[in-house]
C-alpha cells in the first residue's frame, strides 16, 4: 500500500497539469469582477506580437508594466508590442485566489538557506523578497482609489507553534535572520504561550514569533493595476482573456517571429514568450513536469464575532503544526493555516489544507474538498480564545463559525522551494533562445511575483539584474533536470513511510 501510494503521486506530480479549468470555484476575492477587463478581448487577434506573456496573474502584470514602462524610455522599443493571454478572466488563477498575505518567506528559512545557499545569497534572497513588498505597498499608492480598493496596510504577523522543536528552530532562524540583514535588526519579537494568549487571542502551545507583514485585497490591487497599464499603453498592449495557449511551435525561418502561439481563437506569432503560469507552467513546458508542480491550496471567508473583536488593521495569524497523515482515512492535514481579518467589514479570511491525499496535488480548482471544508468550520474555535468559545465550536451565546464562501486555487512547487525566473535553455523549450519564466513561487507569490516579473522583464530588453536577482532563482537547466528533493513531495512521500512503520 505504502509503495503503491507513493508511486501514484510520483506519478501525479510528473503528468500535463493541463490548462486551467473552466467553471472554477468562486473566489470572493473576485466578487465583484473587474468592470472592464476581466473578460477583456481584441475584436481579433493581433498576427504577431514582439512579446507573448503567458498568464495574467500578479507575474503578467508585473512584466507588462515593467517591459512597457522602460521600453517607453527606448527610442528603439517605444514600439514594442505585448500580448497577454489568459486561459480564464483576468488576473482569475492564484492571484485572485490566494490568502491575500504579504509575508516574507525568508526569515523562516534563513538558516535553511544560509546553510544551502551561503549567507551572502541568502542575504540577498532577504532584500530581494522585503523590496518586492516595498513594491506592492508603492503600488497601491499611484492612485487614491487603488489604495482604498486594494486594502494594502501594515501588520504584524503572529505565527504560532504548536510543537517546541520547530519553535525553537525558527527562534534560531529569526535571530540569524536579524544578525545578518541589520536593517530587520529588533522587528522581531518571541513571546510565550501565555503572551500569545493575553496579546492576541490565539492559543501557541509552544510560543509565537511577531514579526511585520501585511495583507491585501490582491484581485483588486492587480486588476485596478491592469487597467492603469491598459489605459496608458493600449495601442501597443493586447490583453486576451479566454485565450488559452494550447501549444507553441516554433520555426527559424519565420523570423522575426519563429514562435506560433495556438489558440482557440486562431494563431499569434511572436519574437519572445514568457511564461507566467505558476502550476500551469508544464503544460507548454513538459521538462518542467516533476520539478515544477502543482499544488491545490483552499481558502475560507468566515464571518467574525463580536466576542472575537475586530483586529484587521493591526494583526494577521499563522498557525504552524506538524503535518499529519492518516493512512486510514487517506487524509492529509498540511500542517500551516494562516488568516487575517478585513478591515472594514470583520470577515475572517482562512485557509490551509486538511485534504484526501490524491487531491494534494492536482490543478482542478473546480471543488473544495469536503474533508478540508469540514476543517475549515473548527479552525476558529480551535485556535483563538474568545470569539466562538473554548475550542468546542459554541460559545455561551451558541454561535458558531459561520462560513460564508470556500474556494480553492492552485500554487506552483519546486524541489528546493525557490521560483525558477530568467531564459530557458533549448533543452528545456523547443530549440528557440528567447522562451523565459517566472514560476514556482511555492506558496509565496505576493512576496516574490512582482520583483520577479521585473527581473524577467529587464533580462528580456538585455539589462543586467545580477546585482539583484539572487542567482538560486536562476531557472537553469541543472535545477530543472536535477531537482532538489526539499519540497512539499518529499516530505509527503516521508510522512507516508513513517505512517507504515
Amino acid at each position: 500500500m505504502e509503495k503503491t501510494t507513493k508511486e501514484f503521486l510520483i506519478r501525479q506530480v510528473h503528468q500535463d497539469p493541463g490548462l486551467p479549468r473552466q467553471q472554477p470555484t468562486t473566489s470572493f476575492w473576485q466578487i465583484p469582477s473587474h468592470p472592464t477587463l476581466s473578460e477583456k478581448q481584441s475584436p481579433q487577434l493581433p498576427s504577431t506580437t514582439d512579446i507573448a506573456i503567458i498568464g495574467s496573474g500578479i507575474t503578467g502584470c508585473s512584466l507588462a508594466k515593467h517591459i512597457l514602462d522602460m521600453s517607453a524610455e527606448s527610442s528603439t522599443l517605444d514600439t514594442l508590442t505585448v500580448t497577454v493571454f489568459e486561459a480564464r478572466t483576468l488576473a482569475s488563477g492564484a492571484t485572485g485566489r490566494n490568502g491575500g498575505l504579504l509575508t516574507s518567506c525568508v526569515p523562516e528559512e534563513f538558516t535553511e538557506f544560509c546553510e544551502f545557499y551561503g549567507d551572502k545569497e541568502a542575504n540577498k534572497m532577504a532584500r530581494f523578497v522585503n523590496r518586492n513588498l516595498e513594491m506592492l505597498h508603492d503600488l497601491s499608492r499611484l492612485t487614491p482609489e487603488l489604495e482604498k480598493n486594494s486594502q494594502v496596510r501594515r501588520l504584524l504577523d503572529i505565527i504560532c507553534y504548536s510543537d517546541h522543536k520547530t519553535f525553537i528552530e525558527a527562534k534560531e532562524s529569526w535571530t540569524r535572520y536579524e544578525e545578518l540583514v541589520p536593517e530587520d535588526r529588533g522587528k522581531t519579537q518571541f513571546l510565550t504561550a501565555r503572551d500569545a494568549a493575553e496579546k492576541y487571542n490565539i492559543r501557541a502551545p509552544a510560543g509565537a514569533i511577531a514579526f511585520p507583514n501585511g495583507a491585501c485585497w490582491p484581485y483588486r490591487l492587480i486588476t485596478d493595476t491592469w487597467s492603469q497599464i491598459y489605459e496608458k499603453y493600449n495601442f501597443r498592449l493586447s490583453i486576451e482573456t479566454q485565450t488559452p495557449v494550447q501549444s507553441i511551435t516554433y520555426d527559424a525561418s519565420s523570423s522575426p517571429y519563429p514562435y506560433s502561439l495556438h489558440t482557440p481563437r486562431g494563431i499569434v506569432r511572436a519574437a519572445k514568450v514568457i511564461h507566467a503560469t505558476n502550476g500551469y507552467a508544464g503544460h507548454l513546458l513538459p521538462r518542467l513536469r516533476g520539478a515544477l508542480y502543482p499544488l491545490r491550496g483552499t481558502m475560507s471567508v468566515q464571518k467574525s464575532t463580536a466576542a472575537f473583536g475586530q483586529h484587521g488593521d493591526r494583526v494577521t495569524w499563522s498557525m504552524t503544526n506538524n503535518r499529519v497523515y492518516d493512512p486510514d482515512t487517506d487524509t492529509l492535514e498540511a500542517g500551516t493555516y494562516y488568516a487575517h481579518q478585513n478591515p472594514i467589514s470583520g470577515d475572517i479570511f482562512i485557509g490551509g489544507e486538511k485534504t484526501k491525499l490524491s487531491h494534494f496535488f492536482v490543478t482542478d480548482d473546480t471543488e473544495v474538498n469536503a474533508r478540508c471544508a469540514e476543517n475549515f468550520a473548527t479552525l476558529l474555535p480551535r485556535y483563538f480564545i474568545n470569539g466562538w468559545g473554548g475550542g468546542a465550536g459554541q460559545d455561551d451565546e451558541g454561535e458558531r463559525p459561520e462560513m460564508r464562501s470556500t474556494w480553492t486555487g492552485i500554487m506552483g512547487f519546486t524541489g528546493d522551494r525557490l521560483p525558477l525566473v530568467g531564459p530557458l535553455s533549448q533543452s528545456i523549450t523547443r530549440r528557440g533562445d528567447s522562451e523565459w519564466i517566472a514560476a514556482g513561487f511555492s506558496g509565496y507569490g505576493m512576496s516574490l511575483c512582482w520583483a520577479c516579473g521585473e527581473a524577467v522583464a529587464k533580462m528580456v530588453l538585455g539589462m543586467d539584474v545580477s546585482d539583484v536577482l539572487p542567482a538560486p532563482f536562476l531557472a537553469t537547466t541543472q535545477r530543472i533536470e536535477n531537482p532538489e528533493q526539499r519540497g512539499p513531495l518529499e516530505a509527503v512521500l516521508a510522512l507516508i513511510s513513517a505512517s507504515s512503520e
